[in-house]
């Protein structure tokens, strides 16, 4: 269920605020209009009657009677905008027709009441000239208020996407500095460079393999994209199991349930090997109990599982893993990642996005 959260832009604050501006400006506008030019809101009758008859006391009461407009116009679009209407047609009718209706009712309401506090008989061929240029003032007045609300909330949706793609930017860049830390931090580059040289004299070939597939995974971890085809992210998943299968021999395995037709799906850069890695860091890899990572697709997803063979000392991680890779999809795609513990194996589920 979505929280019914108030825009920015429409607290009761700005609502009396814009009320405020609208109105005052619109009463100039037509003021002005009155004294200096032809309007279109107005026969010449009427014009005439209002120039004759105008002072600022009317000027104030109307602006006043419009901020009330306004000001129910608004909080109207505001309670609209807190249920989140997923169809979008269906909001913007919903807001223009409620909008509509609640400028009819408070125009005719407006009219009726001067006519009723006005003293003297009423004539009702005027009466029924005054409801009419009121009604479309007031209608068109309605569309500029809901072209200003618009005009907000446009405003609005780019700062925050705006704000997103900064902090998707920097939690990227986060993300490939800690990995590229990761990978060369003495004990990984020790391990590495320990393994190439016991491969070197055993076997040349297996060797430089080897320094092919680390070479692949620091060149991986240094480039800067914000996304990457699953199958791209793959290539570098091979690289880096490739190394740690030599490392650990066949007390580590890995198994891939890839279906082709999600090749071209989009993931984040190095969200797969980042969850291989934590596998391999903070289980059991022994002859006794050998350890199987399964990458798999399915139903839009990519999963990495593995049994819990929970170390009896947790290694230090840099606290950024599972926590980071959620932000990163939330703001990216606002999608969610999915991560299952049921005691014995432990999975990451993450979405696939179709590439447009």
């Amino acid at each position: 269920m979505n929280k019914k959260v108030v825009p920015e832009y429409l607290t009761l604050k700005k609502i009396a605020m814009w009320s405020l501006i609208i109105s005052v400006g619109f009463h100039l506008i037509i003021t002005l209009a009155f004294f200096f030019g032809n309007t279109l809101f107005f026969t010449e009758e009427i014009k005439a009657f209002q120039h004759h008859n105008f002072s600022i006391w009317r000027f104030l009461i109307f602006t006043s009677l419009h901020y009330i407009m306004v000001f129910m116009i608004l909080l109207y679009n505001q309670i609209v905008m807190i249920h989140h209407i997923k169809n979008r047609f269906i909001e913007l009718t919903l807001m223009f027709l409620g909008s509509l209706i609640i400028a009819g009712v408070l125009s005719i309401g407006f009219v009726f009441t001067v006519e009723a506090i006005r003293p003297g008989p009423s004539d009702p061929e005027f009466v029924y000239n005054v409801l009419r240029d009121s009604l479309i003032r007031d209608l068109t007045f309605t569309l500029v208020v809901l072209l200003v609300v618009q005009l907000l909330r446009s405003q609005d949706n780019q700062k925050k996407i705006a704000v997103e793609n900064e902090t998707l930017r920097s939690q990227n860049i986060l993300t490939r500095f800690e990995a590229l830390k990761s990978q060369l931090d003495p004990h990984f580059l020790f391990n590495s460079l320990n393994t190439l040289q016991s491969l070197i004299t055993i076997d040349t070939e297996k060797a430089e393999n080897y320094l092919q597939q680390l070479s692949s995974v620091l060149r991986y971890t240094l480039q800067n994209k914000e996304v990457l085809s699953l199958e791209d992210e793959l290539k570098c998943v091979h690289a880096y199991c490739e190394m740690m299968h030599v490392r650990y021999g066949e007390n580590l395995q890995f198994e891939f349930k890839i279906d082709v037709k999600y090749n071209n799906y989009s993931v984040l850069p190095l969200s797969l090997q980042s969850l291989i890695e934590n596998a391999v860091k903070h289980n059991i890899i022994s002859s006794k109990q050998p350890l199987v990572v399964t990458v798999s697709t399915g139903d839009d997803c990519v999963m990495v599982s593995n049994p819990i063979q929970a170390k009896a000392t947790p290694e230090e991680g840099n606290g950024i893993g599972l926590a980071n890779l959620s932000e990163r999809y939330k703001l990216k795609w606002d999608k969610d990642v999915e991560i299952t513990n049921d005691g014995s194996t432990f999975s990451v589920k993450l979405p696939l996005v179709l590439n447009n």
